[in-house]
């Protein structure tokens, strides 16, 4: 009877554990950050990426709550809690992509990468080998690694939040096609061609899309850590993007010394792949000169 009890308060005990895992709730707001669950009776994305959204109600899990309270803990801590406060609010959709939509100044965000396992570096890897799938038998030999690791999902808050800040201050047009002003045309000048109707200047898809072997990936990546004006494979699809980018480096160099390396065969072979040559540096300073003159004054 006693064997028979304890059993049974085994499985009483395993019970209330994996309810309790499975809790969920609409939204909740933390550090007087609003996070929501997407509703398609309140939500509307812009019709450029309504077609993207799934119209089903998300709920939010325990395990994903936690991953974002850890994300706003992190931003915290360097007293970056500004900027979350830059969008009105954050919510979770089934979707291929998180995106911000920026005439509603929403960052929307997918519900898959709403993740703490999931670091830059595992980013890094996944967008490499969905560039170039030739590398893809090879992908064992080689991984890149943060220091300190950092989930991507931070990565991801911070590009959507500068795309908000790319369009509000550099008045970036939001439908795609770049329109010059003297608010942005300093910043995409450093990577892209006027003169050949705003392309970039390095080739930079087709340069890791050639690569066919793991000598041609190194090769690359020392090109690139020691020439390239972009900070990441994202950079180079597009001006938008590359501003996004070099916000989320300028935050994760300043605040969080954020550094990362290809590791080939166990041991690290390039380290310090957003090394600061002459272009990015200049794209670093443009966006410190941004952040004095009207995104936000930081304290000293």
């Amino acid at each position: 009877m006693k064997g028979f009890i304890q059993i049974l308060s085994f499985f009483l005990l395993i019970t209330v554990l994996l309810s309790g895992c499975r809790q969920e709730q609409e939204s909740f707001t933390y550090q007087g950050i609003l996070f929501e669950g997407f509703d398609p009776a309140k939500h509307q994305p812009s019709s450029e990426f309504r077609k993207y959204v799934e119209p089903t109600k998300v709920l939010l899990s325990r395990r994903e709550t936690q991953a974002l309270k850890k994300c706003v803990d992190h931003l915290t801590e360097h007293n970056l809690l500004y900027l979350l406060e830059y969008a009105d609010r954050f919510v979770i959709v089934k979707a291929p992509y998180s995106f911000a939509d920026k005439p509603q100044m929403i960052v929307y965000l997918d519900q898959e990468k709403l993740t703490l396992n999931f670091s830059i570096g595992d980013d890094w890897e996944n967008k490499l080998l969905n560039s170039n799938l030739g590398l893809m038998e090879s992908s064992t030999q080689f991984y890149f690694k943060g220091t300190p690791e950092l989930p991507n999902l931070l990565r991801i808050i911070l590009h959507e939040i500068g795309h908000l800040v790319e369009y509000e201050q550099l008045k970036f047009n939001w439908t795609g096609k770049f329109v010059a002003n003297p608010l942005n045309t300093d910043f995409v000048k450093i990577s892209w061609d006027k003169n050949r109707y705003w392309q970039d200047k390095e080739g930079f898809s087709e340069r890791l899309q050639s690569i066919q072997s793991l000598e041609g990936l190194v090769l690359f990546l020392q090109w690139f850590k020691a020439e390239s004006s972009f900070f990441s494979f994202s950079s180079g699809m597009g001006m938008n993007e590359d501003f996004s980018e070099a916000f989320v480096y300028y935050y994760l160099k300043r605040y969080f010394d954020y550094e990362l390396s290809f590791v080939f065969q166990g041991r690290v072979l390039i380290d310090n792949l957003q090394n600061l040559n002459p272009y990015r540096r200049q794209k670093l300073e443009f966006i410190a000169e941004l952040i004095k003159n009207g995104f936000h004054e930081e304290e000293e």
